[in-house]
This record gives structure tokens, C-alpha cells and sequence, in this order.
């Protein structure tokens, strides 16, 4: 009997297998399974009591959550790679062909190795829970699956469906999974125990003859297009032009993915599986692979802490929520709350902002029920907790009330002294700001302790960052509070502290406000645009300027400007694109032109160069620019540590990438940096303050740390252990 598998018949020749890792919240492949699962194979081999085998976990809502990241990073060669992926895949052979057959019970995630092991299983069934999910998320860690799932997957459930999972890596829900037949049957959660059972049984009863004949079933479109040479190859041909068309070239797993599932159409399994192990191999020591795995890390760290240097601080619980401003932000807070099941109360002063916003939030639920996240009933009961006012009634109640009105500090401190007098001292007050400081504001509410910065990013149901600013009297409790309620909406929170434009604003402003002196300089918008997305930003900054509106950029940077002056100087250009109207895509002008067509790549606005008085004949190269822009930034990141804005190069790095969607594959701003090396950089910094203005002269942190000869990492690390020591 091993520690990590436990097995009991459960009925004549019923084995019930469970896997529980001991001290793990989660099942992985870890060392210790590879050494103990071998030993269980062997027993299975010459059982001769089995008749079928049920593998199940003791795990609450997690099947097996995969193979361990830490083994995948820790891969240094290609040949140590090569072993690992081969090793897994020869133990799932092993399972695969037990002499009696298997069935998988997933209730609650499986994900990668898990998904692949249950690919070696006979049959698959799946709980109705929504926390039953299935996927093979590797290309997210810059690798392939490597276990089998290149090879199998498709052989079950169709190339076109397998392709969808492996190269997007997003997992599919029970049902999702019925329908492609990735699984057998979709069983109540409630009763797990029993449905099981009842499906072992009638495998038993009649060879599973049901489920093996459905799964040959296929839609005529599927037999048409993969039944044939021709057909196969158009889908990797569109395959391709659409990883190319979404990544840019600079992620290669889902290419090295799709070669391993076209290699594998073509010839056996086992062939597959070897050139599926090279490519796995090719991937694991990539620098793209150990950002992306860097970044989950981070994010793993997030989730474990509360914010504050106190562990033992509570938050306390947050059920009702008020929303002041019903604009589209409001309107996205309130369908994130409602999702999540907060009853929330919306307030505005005029009923159209009101419709509006609740358009929104029912444009966003309809969106849920399109992709089968919810069902219409249940959408409806969701979208049922949101209520509107025009007046103060029924704030009393709430646990948390957040402000997303005008970004104007006379306004919200209005708002805010208002508020006072309808809300419970207990109640939590969040200002939506984006520039704002938070301790000034908190000058017009009661409870200073209660008021804390909760900066959402546009659109807020995709953007998975909130900044979680602290003022100068915000309590631990409260930044506690907000933290545990951004992770339970299921966001990435960081917690910063006080300052104008908190972190990523700040960070952002300089590089916006840059593009913008390129542009006065003859530099077109084609060619900085082009610049940046070729660096791997999701859009260049004037694209940027454009979504988020030009005057809010504007409003933003006027902030910013009456604190940092001269550091982020006041745009001439920008004030007459906001004064003429041209705000972006909601005034239908911009510097891009309107798309013509849903789909359509959108065109820069030849006029704009006409209406600024700009004549784009400017040369630059592209890695010119990508440094005039990023230095700026380096520069703006090395004084937030400096002023402890940003608690840690991580908490940098996190915010850039998930709040701005700095390129993950560079895996941050700091890590890049590292890698370019901080003396490097500084130099080159150095030539740009001569050549260019004072504001590219390093900070005096950026030199100490090229003067270290360290990283922003290494240093960091350096400077916490001195202070643990001291």
C-alpha cells in the first residue's frame, strides 16, 4: 500500500484507486508520484482480480492539477528534458495498456499531465461541478504537452477541437468536454459516489460498447475536412496564420504544438510520441518558457498572501456592495460583483447613465451564456442583484461601497463627504482613481482607516489586475479586506502604496507622453505603433491613446504633471486632439479611423498629421524607439522601489504585464532588463540623457544597481536578507 495511492474494491472486480499527495492541497506529478506510481503498475499488471479500475482524487474541486511547474523550470538541457517527457510518457503507455480497462473520475480541475494521464484511461467521466475543468494549459508555460497529449487528443476528439485546446492552452468545462467526447458521460457532483458506480457497472455489462460507438460519431463538416490530406492541411495551414497572427512570432510553443500534432497525423502513436518529447524538449530551456513560468510563480506567490506584512491579519466579509458612478467602469464593477454574487446597489444622478451601465452589465451576462459559462436562467438571477437609485437608499447596508465617478479631485471629495453621511462606520470606501493620490482624498471622508485606492483597469471583466493602494492611514484590515475580495473575483491584486498615479499609471505616463514627442518629431504613428508591437505590446501607444480615450489620458497626465512638473512635461498635441473632439473610438476620431467592418485592422487617420501640424517624414529604427519608450518607463520603475510605491521588482513586473500587457514572454519589465544586464541598460541610458534630454539621466537606484553588478531581482534579494540579518 503506498502513501500517495490508496486502492479498495468497491464491489466485485471494481478497484477504486484514489490519489491523494500528502501535505498538498492539490494532486501533482511530482517526484514522489514517479516513484511510487511505477510500483503501483506493476501490482495492477498481475492483479488478476480487476476487472475495471476507477481512479478518483481526494482532493476538494481539483482532480490533478498537472505535473510540477518547479520540475519544468528547474530543466536546464535539452537531453534532461527530452528524458522527462519520455519517462511520463512510457508510465501512461504503461496505464494504457493494463489488462482490464480504466475509467477516470474528474471532479474539479485536471489540467496538463492530469489531462494527458486520463487520456490514457479507457473511459472519462466528468462531475456536473463548475470547478470541473479540463485543459492542457502548456503553451501558457512557454512548453507542449508531453506526456501524449499532442498525440492522443486529437485521435479522440478530432483535430479541430484538439487544436482549439492545445494551442489556445484554455480549458473546457464538463459539458464542453461531453460534446467533443474528451469525456463519456457528465455525472451529478452530489452524487458522485454513486453515479460512478453505476457507469463502472455498465461498462462491465456491456464492454462500454455505448461510449466507444459515440464517439465515432462526427459531424459531417469534421469527416470532410479530416478524413483527408487536403483537409487536414488547410486546418494547419489556417492553424498557423492564426497562432502567427496572435503571438507575433515571439511565442513558439504553440507552433512546436502544432508540428507535434501534424507529425502525429501522419504516422503511429509512438512516432508521435517521440517527436512530441523533442519538441517538449526544444521548449523547456527557452528563455520564453522560464518568463512564463517566472510569471505564474509570481502570481501563485499573490494568491498566498494578504497584502500586509502581517499574516495574521483577517479581512473582514463583504457581502452587499454600492457603486458610485454608473459610467461603462461602473457598469463592469457591478457586473463583476453581481457575478460573483454580491448584491450591489448603483447610483448615479441621472437615469441615463444608469441604462447604460446596466446595458453593460447585461451585454457582458449575455456574453457568459454565448460561451456557456452560464445558463440563461442563471444569468438572469445574477444579473437580478444589481439594482439602481439616484439617491442614497440602501448604502446603509453595504459592506463596500466604490467610487468610479469623474476623475476630478473636487468632485470625488463631494462625493465622498456625501457618502459619509448615508453609509455604516463599518463600511469600506474605495476610490476607483487612477491618478489621484488616495491620501488626498481620504481628507473628505470620516474614516480615513476605512478609504483605500481600488484602481480597476478597462474593460474590467478581461483586465485581471486591480492596484490595491494603501494611503497613509489605510489599516491593515482594510487593505486585507480588498485583497481576499479581488482574489475571490478571481483578479490579480497588488498592493501599492501612496503616490500620484500609483504604479502602473505612473510607469505608463512617461512612455505615452514619449511616443507623443516622436510623433512632434516627424516619427509617424505607423512607425512607433509598428515599433512597439513588434516589441510585443498587445497595441502601439497611439492604438493605446485611442481605446482608452485621449481625454482621460489627458485628465490622467494633468494629475500626474502638478506633481512630477517638468518630469512629464504637458502635451500640446494631446490638449488639441481632447479641445477639437478627436477623444479615440468613443468620439469616432482619434489618430485611427473608425473600423468599416467588424474584424477589420483599423487604419491611422491620415488627417491627424494635417490637424497637429506634423510632417511624418521622420526615419527611426524600431529598436530606437522601443528604447526611447521602455527607458522612460525603467527610469519611472526604479523610482517607485526607490520610494517603496512598489513594494518588490515583482510587484513592478505583475502590474506592467497584467494591467498594460507589457509582453509576458519578455517576462516583465525588470526581468528584461536583468537579462539585458542594468549596467548595459544604464549606459545606454546615459548616451540618450546627452543625445536626447535629461529626462533618460539614470536614477540614482538604476546606477547603484549597475553598479553592483547585480540585477533588480538579485539586488532586491540582497537588500531584504541585510534587513532580516539586522
Amino acid at each position: 500500500m503506498g502513501t500517495i495511492f490508496r486502492t479498495e474494491f468497491i464491489t466485485d472486480g471494481i478497484l477504486k484507486i484514489v490519489f491523494d499527495l500528502p501535505d498538498s492541497r492539490a494532486n501533482i506529478f511530482n517526484r514522489a508520484v514517479f516513484e511510487e506510481l511505477p510500483a503501483l503498475i506493476d501490482e495492477l499488471e498481475v492483479n488478476r482480480d480487476v476487472r475495471l479500475a476507477v481512479l478518483t482524487s481526494a482532493k476538494e474541486n481539483i482532480f490533478i492539477a498537472g505535473a510540477d511547474v518547479n520540475e519544468i523550470f528547474n530543466i536546464t538541457t535539452v537531453d534532461d528534458a527530452y528524458e522527462k517527457s519520455r519517462l511520463g510518457q512510457k508510465l501512461i503507455d504503461r496505464w494504457e495498456n493494463l489488462p482490464f480497462p480504466t475509467l477516470a473520475v474528474v471532479h474539479g480541475a485536471c489540467m496538463g499531465g492530469g489531462t494527458e494521464f486520463i487520456l490514457g484511461c479507457t473511459y472519462r467521466i466528468a462531475s456536473d461541478h463548475q470547478k470541473t475543468r479540463i485543459g492542457l494549459p502548456e503553451v501558457k508555460l512557454g512548453v507542449i504537452p508531453g506526456w501524449g497529449g499532442t498525440q492522443r487528443l486529437p485521435r479522440l476528439i478530432g483535430l479541430q477541437n484538439a487544436l482549439k485546446m492545445i494551442l489556445t492552452g484554455n480549458p473546457v468545462d464538463a459539458r464542453r468536454a461531453y460534446r467533443s467526447h474528451l469525456v463519456d458521460e457528465v455525472v451529478p457532483h452530489k452524487i458522485l459516489d454513486e453515479a460512478t458506480l453505476k457507469v463502472a457497472q455498465k461498462i462491465l455489462a456491456n464492454g462500454g460498447k455505448s461510449y466507444l460507438s459515440r464517439r465515432k460519431k462526427r459531424s459531417f463538416m469534421e469527416v470532410a475536412l479530416e478524413a483527408t490530406a487536403i483537409g487536414r492541411n488547410q486546418i494547419f495551414k489556417k492553424s498557423r496564420e492564426m497562432v502567427l497572427k496572435e503571438t507575433r512570432g515571439h511565442y513558439p510553443a504553440p507552433l512546436a504544438a502544432l508540428d507535434a500534432v501534424k507529425y502525429g497525423t501522419e504516422r503511429d502513436l509512438q512516432q508521435g510520441l517521440e517527436y512530441e518529447a523533442r519538441k517538449f524538449a526544444e521548449m523547456a530551456v527557452t528563455d520564453v518558457s522560464k518568463n512564463l513560468i517566472r510569471i505564474f510563480f509570481f502570481t501563485e506567490e499573490i494568491k498566498k498572501e494578504n497584502g500586509v506584512d502581517n499574516p495574521k491579519v483577517k479581512p473582514r466579509p463583504i457581502h452587499k456592495i454600492g457603486i458610485l458612478g454608473a459610467g461603462v467602469m461602473g457598469g463592469g464593477i457591478a457586473q463583476l460583483a453581481a457575478y460573483r454574487d454580491h448584491p450591489v446597489r448603483l447610483k448615479d444622478i441621472d437615469e441615463k447613465p444608469l441604462a447604460m451601465a446596466m446595458a453593460h452589465a447585461k451585454e457582458l451576462f449575455d456574453q457568459l451564456v454565448k460561451r456557456r459559462r452560464l445558463n440563461q436562467r442563471e444569468a438572469d438571477i445574477k444579473m437580478g442583484l444589481i439594482s439602481t437609485t439616484l439617491d442614497y437608499s440602501g448604502f446603509k447596508h453595504t459592506d463596500l461601497v466604490i467610487e468610479a465617478v469623474v476623475e476630478d479631485v473636487t468632485i470625488k471629495k463631494k462625493v465622498f463627504s456625501e457618502l459619509m453621511e448615508h453609509v455604516s462606520p463599518e463600511t469600506i470606501v474605495a476610490s476607483n482613481t487612477s491618478a489621484i493620490p488616495i491620501t488626498e482624498l481620504a481628507k473628505a471622508v470620516k474614516r480615513p482607516g476605512r478609504f483605500v485606492g481600488m484602481h480597476f483597469f478597462n474593460p474590467v471583466h478581461r483586465m485581471p489586475l486591480i492596484e490595491v493602494i494603501r494611503g497613509k492611514k489605510t489599516t491593515d484590515e482594510t487593505v486585507v479586506t480588498i485583497v481576499e475580495l479581488c482574489k475571490k473575483w478571481g483578479k490579480t491584486p497588488i498592493v501599492v502604496n501612496d503616490g500620484p498615479g500609483f504604479l502602473v499609471n505612473r510607469l505608463l505616463m512617461p512612455y505615452m507622453a514619449e511616443a507623443v514627442v516622436l510623433l512632434e518629431a516627424g516619427v509617424s504613428i505607423q512607425d512607433i505603433d509598428r515599433a512597439m508591437l513588434d516589441f510585443g505590446m498587445p497595441m502601439g501607444p497611439f492604438r493605446l491613446y485611442d481605446e482608452v480615450g485621449i481625454d482621460v489620458a489627458y485628465k490622467a497626465a494633468r494629475v500626474m504633471q502638478e506633481y512630477f512638473g517638468d518630469r512629464l512635461p504637458a502635451s500640446e498635441s494631446i490638449e488639441k486632439m481632447v479641445k477639437a473632439g478627436r477623444l479615440g473610438i468613443k468620439s469616432g476620431k482619434g489618430f485611427y479611423l473608425p473600423r468599416e467592418k467588424k474584424g477589420q485592422h483599423r487604419k491611422v487617420d491620415p488627417s491627424v498629421y494635417a490637424f497637429l501640424g506634423i510632417r511624418p517624414e521622420t526615419k527611426m529604427a524600431a529598436e530606437d524607439i522601443q528604447k526611447r519608450l521602455i527607458y522612460l518607463m525603467l527610469n519611472e520603475a526604479a523610482r517607485c522601489l526607490d520610494e517603496q510605491i512598489a513594494r518588490q521588482p515583482r510587484d513592478v513586473d505583475v502590474g506592467l504585464i497584467f494591467g498594460i500587457g507589457f509582453p509576458p514572454f519578455r517576462g516583465g519589465l525588470l526581468v528584461y532588463v536583468d537579462r539585458l544586464g542594468v549596467d548595459s541598460v544604464v549606459r545606454e541610458m546615459q548616451a540618450l540623457a546627452t543625445e536626447v534630454g535629461e529626462r533618460y539621466t539614470p536614477v540614482p537606484l538604476l546606477q547603484k544597481i549597475a553598479e553592483s553588478g547585480k540585477g533588480f531581482y538579485d539586488y532586491f534579494a540582497d537588500q531584504k536578507n541585510e534587513s532580516k540579518k539586522a
